[in-house]
């Protein structure tokens, strides 16, 4: 891999984890490149993500779990060029157990999170599972509940109210791919 093709994934993958509203950058990298520079790149994808992890670092920022880069054809993709997608995950989690199966939120501001099974927390502290660095946000905002099938969004008491669809959640409320939940000023959309 020639030196300027790495830097471009590198930068790619900087501007994916420019963090805007939250402090909980994207640790899982999906790089896309042309079929016919994969065999080439492929064998970098672990260096890529520990030069990553360490960028990250030096800004600053948390990452959920281990960076993880996973190198892709695209035919899409012309030759010398990447596309990169970026998501918050678990590194190693089990298919069953991830959003996989379609459940995520997008940040106003393009950013992705896979929701996990169990209890996820959004908020401004440094309890939250998803963080959001807005002053509008309190430290835990509210919860999402996921048990592989359902999905609910709790208020947990905070500052300036959850919304669902513009609503006020006033107790847990059902969510489905399409709404939008207002986590006081920040907007996520959910993906299904």
């Amino acid at each position: 891999m020639s030196l300027p093709h790495r830097l471009a994934i590198l930068r790619a993958m900087q501007r994916e984890a420019e963090v805007g509203e939250q402090t909980l950058a994207p640790n899982s990298y999906l790089v896309l490149v042309a079929p016919d520079d994969h065999p080439g790149l492929l064998p970098f994808a672990e260096s890529l993500a520990l030069a990553h992890a360490g960028w990250l670092d030096e800004q600053g920022w948390q990452v959920r779990d281990k960076v993880v880069v996973d190198m892709q054809p695209d035919e899409d993709v012309p030759p010398g060029e990447v596309r990169v997608v970026a998501d918050v995950r678990r590194a190693r989690t089990r298919r069953g157990e991830e959003a996989g199966r379609g459940i995520g939120l997008v940040v106003g501001d393009g950013r992705r999170y896979s929701l996990q099974a169990g209890t996820t927390v959004i908020g401004r502290g440094r309890q939250a599972d998803l963080r959001l660095r807005d002053e509008g946000v309190s430290r835990r905002h509210a919860s999402l509940q996921y048990d592989g099938r359902a999905l609910t969004v709790t208020d947990l008491g905070s500052t300036n109210g959850t919304t669902l669809n513009d609503e006020p959640v006033l107790a847990p409320a059902p969510v489905t791919p399409g709404d939008t939940i207002g986590v006081g000023p920040v907007v996520l959309t959910v993906e299904g």
